[in-house]
C-alpha cells in the first residue's frame, strides 16, 4: 500500500474506530440501553445503535478487495445510510400506527419539528437508494448472486417480523409514551436490539466483496 493511502486509510478509519470502542466502554459501563456520545460532536446515539453500525462500516472498509480507501469508504458508508432511512421509514409507520390520543396536560404541546425522523427517512430512502445504485454503476459492488440476494430477502423478511412482534408486543405504544414523558419506563428490549442489527447487517449478502472498478 502506498503512503498517501495509508494516510487516507487511517484518517478514514480512525473515527469509527474510536466510536466503536467508546460503544464497547460505554455498553460495560453504562449498559445496553445507553447512549455514547460521538466526539467531537454534540450528539448522542444509542449504544446498540452505534456497535453494529461501526462494526459494519469498519469489515466493509477493509475486506473489499481491490482495496482503495476513498472506494470502499464510499461503498460502506452509503449501505450504512441506507439502513438507517430503512430503519427509520419501517419504525416510522409502527409509531404512526401506535399514536394515541394525549391526555390532558398542562403546558402546550411541544413543537413538531418540520422535518422529524420519518420524513427525513423517506427523503433519505429517495435520495439513498438512486445514490447507491448510481454509485454500483461506477464500482459494480452488489453481488447477482442470486442466493446472496435470497439471503438479504430472508433477513429483511427477519427485520421486519421483528418490528411487527415488537409491535404486538405493545413497544411503540409504550416508546409514544415514553418519548412523550407519559411514562418513565424505558420500553427498549432485546427485540430491539435485534431489529438494529438485523438492519445494519441484512445488507452485507449484498455486496460482491471482490468488485471491479468499472475501466
Amino acid at each position: 500500500m502506498k503512503l498517501h493511502d495509508r494516510i487516507i486509510t487511517v484518517i478514514l478509519l480512525l473515527p469509527a474506530m474510536i466510536w466503536f470502542l467508546n460503544g464497547i466502554i460505554n455498553l460495560i459501563k453504562n449498559g445496553l440501553y445507553s447512549y455514547t456520545p460521538l466526539s467531537p460532536f454534540h450528539f448522542k446515539i444509542h449504544t446498540i445503535t452505534l456497535l453494529p453500525i461501526t462494526a459494519f462500516y469498519l469489515t466493509m472498509f477493509i475486506i473489499i478487495k481491490p482495496y482503495r480507501p476513498f472506494r470502499n469508504f464510499f461503498i460502506s458508508f452509503s449501505f450504512i445510510f441506507l439502513s438507517l432511512a430503512v430503519y427509520e421509514f419501517i419504525y416510522g409507520i409502527f409509531m404512526i400506527n401506535a399514536l394515541m390520543p394525549a391526555p390532558p396536560f398542562r403546558g402546550p404541546n411541544p413543537p413538531h419539528p418540520p422535518i422529524g425522523p420519518f420524513e427525513g427517512s423517506i427523503l433519505a430512502l429517495l435520495g439513498g437508494v438512486p445514490s447507491l445504485l448510481s454509485l454500483n454503476r461506477r464500482f459494480h459492488f452488489l453481488t447477482k448472486d442470486t442466493k446472496q440476494v435470497l439471503l438479504f430477502l430472508l433477513l429483511l423478511s427477519s427485520f421486519i417480523a421483528v418490528m411487527f412482534v415488537l409491535n404486538s408486543t405493545g413497544f411503540f405504544k409504550q416508546m409514544h409514551l415514553y418519548l412523550s414523558r407519559r411514562t418513565p419506563r424505558d420500553p427498549h428490549n432485546p427485540l430491539w436490539m435485534l431489529s438494529k442489527i438485523l438492519c445494519v447487517w441484512m445488507f452485507f449478502p449484498l455486496i460482491d466483496l471482490h468488485p471491479k472498478a468499472k475501466s
